[in-house]
C-alpha cells in the first residue's frame, strides 16, 4: 500500500527447519497521487468584480501528505486540465496554496467574463 510502513526480515529454510532471521529492516513506501479535492466552489467577493473566493474539502482517503493545492481558471467554457493545456486553453489565472489551506482568493480576473475553474491536489 502507498505511504505505509513495513517491517521486513529474511529467514532461510531447509528440510530440517527454519534458520535465524536477519535483523529487521523498516521501510516506508512511496506516496501516491492524492484523491481529487471535493466540494469545490467559487463565490463572488462583494464589491470586487475582479476577484473570486475559492474553497474546497480535502479528498479522501488521504494517502500521504498533501503539500499543496493549485486552483486553475481560464476564460474557456470547457475545462482544460493540465494534460490538455498544450497549445490552447492555457489557464489565465493560477493560485497555489499549501497543503493545509482549503481556500484562496483569485485576483486579477476580468469583469463580466465567464471562467472555468478547477482545483488539483
Amino acid at each position: 500500500n502507498a505511504y505505509t510502513q513495513y517491517s521486513c526480515y529474511v529467514t532461510a529454510s531447509t528440510s530440517v527447519g527454519e534458520g535465524a532471521p536477519t535483523s529487521t529492516v523498516i521501510i516506508l513506501t512511496s506516496l501516491s497521487v492524492p484523491e481529487p479535492p471535493l466540494n469545490f466552489s467559487l463565490l463572488p467577493v462583494p464589491g470586487s468584480p475582479t476577484m473570486l473566493f475559492a474553497n474546497w474539502s480535502a479528498g479522501m482517503p488521504k494517502i500521504g501528505i498533501i503539500i499543496g493545492y493549485i486552483v486553475y481558471c481560464n476564460t474557456s467554457t470547457s475545462q482544460a486540465y493540465p494534460e490538455q493545456r498544450i497549445g490552447q486553453n492555457v489557464p489565465t489565472t493560477r493560485s497555489v496554496v499549501n497543503g493545509t489551506t482549503l481556500a484562496t482568493s483569485l485576483t486579477g480576473l476580468n469583469p463580466f467574463t465567464q471562467y472555468s475553474c478547477y482545483v488539483t491536489a
